[in-house]
């Protein structure tokens, strides 16, 4: 099962480099703007509404290219809705979904109504009419993403890397976007395109190639690449567009980082640096290690008489201590890589990408510490905006703690229709337990792990499921399991507050369900009847909703 699992370097290894040390930079004061989104759906029915109760809009986070930030505005009575999110960028690319219905749109600062007919949905190429801020430009871009859709013919990855073969990097980046902005070009011999529609769209194609760039070198191990692509030509200051290709861009570029640090591994990081976190998070030291600890953040060699001591305190303290090594290190190696440019969104990424696997404590330890050395201002709200979604549920969260930790194989009500168990049973036991809560109901078995991203989407798919059919018939088991820790797992279930049964198990005991339900990845489903026995095994995952109610129809 793929984890991001923390390595402590070796502290024998820290004498092996130079001190090397970091200032914090200065707060930005920039704040982020907003855009109020509101429309109406005309002709709304009770059948589209039962099944699409809201219409939700959503933005990426130029951290996450992964996530989407979805904010769910319920419908009225008249089919009006109405929803305000945050804007780092002067123009994001936002997206409108309803039901099976979704559209792109750019929005900026004001208010973008949207307005739609639910009787022409499925009949017309275009059915979204905006005003308001931005209302040209996206009634534009709705009518061309109905032709793109049209005319856009399907892109071999692999024939067009065979094209770039023993080409320059200016010739390689002229051909990819010769190729995918053809179908735009093709919509422009015959419309009078708006100049801000004009740069959105280019501005999508640039990092679109960028991408494809960093991918191919990633596969080919191209270590040129730091010169063909450089991550000053991904941030170029009159850029004032956040696109799902600009994340992903970046997203790519960090990927292509990490993969040219991969020979690094086990190398760690400077003493002075390992003795600066050791005075800055570290209590209890004796005087003796004090004094020591204050000759090494200032300069002082490190001998081999230091190897036990900086070996015990990194003992007493590895909970603490190791993801803050983990962090150093990753940083001492990328910058023999990148510019100072590529390392300030490096630095804020490998936050925004750790925070979803480690435990609450340990969230603001390390976004305390690495938030003043991130210079961009926009990267600085996108980190603030991702750590404020985690842990705003913090009261929540230690309510759980409290009510929850060390029960073996006993259910606790921890929030009103939640309920969690730490299991001690395997197999078909495990499956005998989840029957003896569901009482006469079907089951539906989700196996899952917050340590995986496509685990922590389906919980969240999961629960909308969940509220979508009650629990009067059925009973949702989530199964989890975390190779970082208990802990882990119960605060992703507190955040979550999907109602059902939630279960901890160990590894090996995820193992044994995992088999039953006959699927060869992690997350996977399965189907339960009132009397334990298996419906469907290798069942559809909650992120496919109408075919997991279908399944249900059926049986």
């Amino acid at each position: 099962m793929p984890t991001l699992r923390y390595k402590v370097v070796p502290v024998f290894v820290l004498l092996l480099f130079l001190f090397l040390g970091q200032l914090p930079m200065a707060y930005s004061q920039l704040k982020p703007d907003s855009v109020t989104v509101s429309g109406r759906i005309k002709n709304l029915t009770i059948q589209l509404y039962r099944q699409s109760p809201n219409v939700t809009i959503s933005r990426n986070n130029i951290l996450q290219a992964s996530r989407e930030l979805a904010r769910p505005a319920p419908l009225e009575p008249d089919g009006s809705f109405k929803v305000t999110l945050p804007l780092v960028y002067p123009y994001e690319e936002l997206y409108f979904n309803f039901g099976q219905i979704s559209t792109a749109f750019l929005a900026s600062t004001g208010t973008i109504e949207i307005a739609l007919d639910a009787d022409s949905l499925f009949l017309s190429e275009a059915p979204f009419r905006f005003s308001g801020t931005n209302a040209q430009v996206n009634n534009q871009l709705t009518r061309y993403k109905a032709f793109e859709f049209k005319n856009k013919p399907k892109i071999d990855g692999r024939q067009l890397a065979r094209k770039l073969e023993g080409r320059s990097a200016e010739d390689s980046r002229k051909i990819l976007t010769n190729e995918f902005i053809a179908t735009y070009e093709k919509y422009r011999e015959t419309h009078d395109i708006l100049p801000l529609l004009d740069q959105y769209i280019k501005s999508g194609v640039k990092y679109e190639v960028a991408a494809f760039l960093y991918d191919k070198a990633s596969a080919e191990q191209d270590t040129r690449l730091e010169t063909n692509v450089p991550i000053t030509n991904l941030r170029s200051g009159n850029d004032l567009f956040l696109t799902v290709q600009r994340a992903t861009a970046l997203e790519r570029f960090s990927l292509y980082a990490t993969s040219r640090i991969a020979d690094q591994e086990g190398r760690g990081i400077p003493v002075g640096t390992f003795a600066m976190l050791i005075d800055r998070y570290i209590r209890d030291l004796s005087e003796t290690e004090r004094a020591r600890i204050d000759e090494l953040k200032n300069g002082r060699t490190g001998a081999n008489r230091d190897m036990p001591m900086l070996q015990r305190i990194l003992q007493r303290h590895q909970d603490t201590l190791a993801k803050l090594l983990v962090y150093e290190t990753r940083m001492s190696h990328y910058r023999k890589v990148v510019d100072s440019t590529g390392l300030d969104y490096l630095k804020a990424n490998f936050v925004a990408m750790n925070l979803p696997t480690i435990e609450l404590k340990n969230q603001e330890l390390l976004y305390q510490h690495i938030m003043p050395q991130v210079g961009d201002p926009r990267y600085r709200l996108s980190l603030e905006e991702l750590y404020r979604l985690e842990v705003k549920d913090s009261a929540t969260i230690n309510a759980v703690a409290a009510k929850f930790s060390k029960q073996i194989n006993q259910p606790v009500e921890v929030l009103s229709g939640v309920s969690l168990l730490r299991s001690s049973r395997y197999g078909k036991e495990l499956i005998e337990q989840f029957q003896g809560q569901a009482q006469g109901r079907l089951m539906y078995v989700l196996a899952w792990s917050p340590d995986v991203e496509a685990s922590r989407q389906e919980l969240q798919a999961a629960r909308a499921l969940q509220e979508r059919l009650g629990s009067r018939d059925i009973l949702f088991v989530y199964v989890g399991t975390s190779e970082a820790s208990m802990e882990l797992w119960r605060e992703s279930v507190a955040k979550n507050k999907a109602k059902g049964l939630h279960v901890f198990v160990e590894t090996d005991q995820f193992d044994s369900l995992i088999a039953l339900l006959r699927s060869e990845t992690v997350p996977a489903a399965g189907l339960l009847g009132r009397d334990g026995k298996f419906i469907k095994r290798d069942a559809p995952l909650p992120s496919k909703p109408e075919e997991v109610l279908k399944l249900l129809r059926e049986k």
